[in-house]
């Protein structure tokens, strides 16, 4: 096939990726295949885009796919009907009542770990990637988009996670273990 024909369906596969999740997402009761099946074809979307552009490729593709997402949730938006109840004027705890302890030590530190340390956990991820994959003998460009690309999404993954465990026990576990693939590359002098 040729490079263009790879890009068309790696394009393609993006889309209709979104297609499956959007189709998933609107129904009554949660599909784990229907959910599979279209993270699936985004992520062969994006290597098909790899393959045949490198880098640029894979732009080009989560192009089309961000496009595709875009147009399915305007025209989502477009058919919903407004909402006839109010919205809720609850607080979620996000400030203490009367009496209650502030707890802003237990503030302070979750804002150090989802904000500072993830942050630079995922830029720490992204060096390492990239570092690896210029072992393996890919361009200087790809390695920086890979990088580039790496960071938010690997600093996002870690602050939900961060964010959804219960105690701080778990929290220092997830750091830890996020933190392994640094080791190697401070061990060789990648990051210095």
């Amino acid at each position: 096939m040729a490079l263009g024909g790879v890009l068309l369906t790696g394009s393609l596969a993006g889309m209709l990726g979104v297609g499956v999740l959007r189709y998933a997402w609107q129904q009554d009761r949660r599909s784990h295949p229907l959910n599979l099946a279209g993270w699936l074809l985004i992520l062969t979307g994006a290597v098909l885009g790899w393959q045949a552009a490198g880098a640029w490729g894979t732009s080009v593709t989560a192009l089309w796919t961000m496009g595709a997402a875009l147009v399915l949730l305007a025209w989502a938006a477009f058919r919903c009907r407004p909402g006839k109840m109010r919205a809720s004027n609850r607080r979620a705890g996000i400030i203490a009542e009367r009496g209650e302890p502030l707890r802003l030590m237990g503030r302070v530190l979750t804002f150090i770990m989802v904000g500072l340390i993830a942050g630079i956990l995922g830029i720490g991820i992204a060096v390492a990637g990239a570092s690896l994959l210029l072992f393996t003998g890919a361009g200087e460009a790809n390695a920086f988009f890979l990088a580039l690309t790496l960071t938010p999404l690997a600093w996002a993954v870690l602050a939900y996670l961060l964010l959804m465990e219960s105690d701080r026990r778990g929290q220092f576990r997830l750091l830890a273990f996020a933190s392994l693939p640094l080791w190697p590359c401070l061990a060789l002098g990648v990051l210095s």
